[in-house]
């Protein structure tokens, strides 16, 4: 479990106390002692980047330090408040990027995003820039609808052929009485993809407010290989849509309660095959077939192909009426690797046609077992035909060049989806990353179509309450505070160890115990009442 304090609950002995400080001082004063306290450094020096120095990176669990600070002030201020939401403010120092500070984000959403958003590496981030993967910090009010979920499933379609070239004979003709003299492996693919996102009321009541939803994604797609050769291609999209109001969870089936803000299919690779002879992936169709140069293969080599998926995603809640910001994320620069060779390799199949040994990847390279295998495969299915024609004897295949009977071809699908576990903490790509169910390639061997690609519900939950969803929120907060002690009653997800910490001044916490629980999913704490300070305060959290 994240150790995010998911509620403040704040008393004083004469009620709630209000805090005279305005918002970003308050947030700064505490995050600041919180930080030092934890991890040695403070609010106007967080290191987030540094490419020497992997430790310097904003993790989940600086975020909940920050998070909580802002926790704090809001439970300070009345219920029907809008969140508090605090942008960071950048500076390079030594090769290493900082977090220097905060500003705060009131009603100016749309200008404070005006300049987009930069690469965490950029070196030309400067002060006011937004930087892809440093999330604002928007505090905790309400039961407000969040980002829940983005998802997508990637399909593959690859296919080995044989060409066999013949020699041609002194009349100009093909010489049909002699083995052929090119053999020639031809690497087949295509690509596509289906991309979607969702946030979710979680709450049991409809959220009445007229909002805006903002979403977009930049999704780079690109395909490797080990020869320099990349196709590179970058999809932008990007919806607002307008809401009256936000229906409720009841608990079971509500599905108006989960939003879809964007569904996306694309095909960044259309039928194409690996030229040998220009370097390049040449689009196959039904005038533009293989080049005569790539006809003339005297290797046997197998290229590392990789896919790599990246997305930068925003998504933002924001108040019509008023133009503050509900909910905000900013998921920078994340995604996956699809290795092919790898995924080949794991195919079962008797004979495997995709074993790649003892080929690889130059162009001198010997004959792979899976290529072996694939020409007595071809054998089997024209015993006559084809083997003549591999031994220039008659009945035999006429022309110029003839083909393997038998086309090794397979079609796999890859599924990434990361997800909240709870709607109050999705502002890391840490909280929706859950390497259960993150990935998974479901390969189909020696199909001969391919199927077809949706978001496989085994991964992916559009639409539905995530699998590992265990919100640990605290609801239900009562007190009761007397001349000889102060009790707490709440309720949470059953048997989870939620610890309460209490201070006296906002800034040096400790923890004083953890919450009873007399029945599942109902739990309570007990103090005895102080009376020498002015206010007690108390938090509950989770490990």
């Amino acid at each position: 479990m994240k150790p995010l304090i998911w509620a403040y609950v704040i008393i004083a002995s004469v009620g709630f106390r209000a805090m005279a400080q305005p918002s970003l001082k308050f947030f700064t004063n505490q995050a600041n002692a919180q930080l030092q306290a934890e991890f040695g450094f403070g609010v106007t020096n967080i290191p987030v980047y540094s490419a020497s120095n992997s430790a310097a990176a904003y993790r989940a669990s600086v975020h909940y330090v920050l998070q909580a600070a802002a926790n704090a002030y809001d439970a300070t201020t009345p219920a029907t408040n809008f969140p508090s939401v605090f942008r960071p403010l950048f500076s390079w120092r030594s090769n290493t990027l900082f977090i220097v500070g905060y500003s705060c984000v009131t009603t100016d959403f749309y200008a404070q995003i005006s300049g987009g958003f930069k690469a965490l590496t950029d070196p030309t981030i400067s002060s006011n820039d937004n930087v892809w993967g440093i999330p604002w910090v928007v505090g905790a009010k309400g039961q407000i609808p969040a980002f829940n979920e983005y998802c997508y499933a990637t399909q593959a379609m690859v296919s080995r052929d044989l060409l066999f070239v013949r020699r041609i004979a002194a009349n100009g003709q093909p010489d049909t009485n002699q083995p052929p003299l090119y053999t020639n492996q031809l690497f087949v693919m295509s690509v596509s993809n289906v991309f979607g996102a969702e946030a979710w009321n979680s709450s049991p009541s409809t959220f009445t407010n007229r909002m805006t939803l903002v979403f977009s994604n930049q999704i780079s797609i690109t395909i490797t290989n080990n020869y320099n050769f990349g196709t590179n291609m970058t999809i932008n999209t990007a919806t607002n849509w307008s809401l009256d109001s936000w229906p409720g969870w009841n608990g079971y089936n509500s599905p108006r309660s989960f939003v879809i803000p964007s569904v996306t299919n694309i095909i960044p690779l259309p039928l194409s095959y690996w030229s040998e002879s220009t370097a390049q992936l040449v689009s196959l169709d039904e005038t533009n077939w293989f080049l005569a140069s790539d006809l003339q293969q005297i290797g046997w080599p197998v290229h590392a192909w990789t896919l790599n998926i990246t997305n930068n995603l925003m998504y933002a809640l924001i108040d019509s009426g008023t133009g503050r910001v509900l909910d905000f994320v900013n998921l920078g620069a994340f995604g996956s690797a699809l290795d092919f060779n790898q995924v080949l390799n794991e195919l079962a199949g008797i004979p495997d046609v995709w074993t790649v040994a003892p080929a690889f990847d130059s162009p001198n390279s010997p004959k792979s077992i899976g290529v072996g295998f694939q020409i007595d495969l071809g054998i089997t299915q024209s015993p006559n035909l084809f083997w003549n024609s591999l031994n220039g004897s008659s009945p035999c295949i006429q022309g110029a060049s003839f083909a393997d009977p038998y086309l090794a071809i397979a079609a796999f699908i890859q599924s990434c989806s990361w997800q909240a576990s709870d709607p109050m903490v999705h502002y890391t790509i840490e909280d929706l990353t859950n390497p259960g169910f993150n990935q998974a390639v479901k390969s189909i061997s020696m199909q001969s179509t391919a199927v077809p690609i949706t978001l496989d519900n085994s991964i992916c939950s559009l639409g539905e309450v995530n699998p590992d969803y265990n919100s640990g929120a605290v609801e239900n907060e009562s007190y009761n505070l007397t001349d000889n002690q102060f009790q707490i009653e709440f309720t949470g997800a059953t048997d989870l160890p939620y610890q309460i910490w209490g201070s006296t001044n906002l800034t040096d916490w400790s923890q004083i115990g953890t919450a009873a629980q007399p029945s599942a999913g109902f739990f309570q704490f007990e103090e005895p009442a102080t009376t020498n300070n002015s206010a007690r305060f108390y938090q509950v959290r989770l490990p």
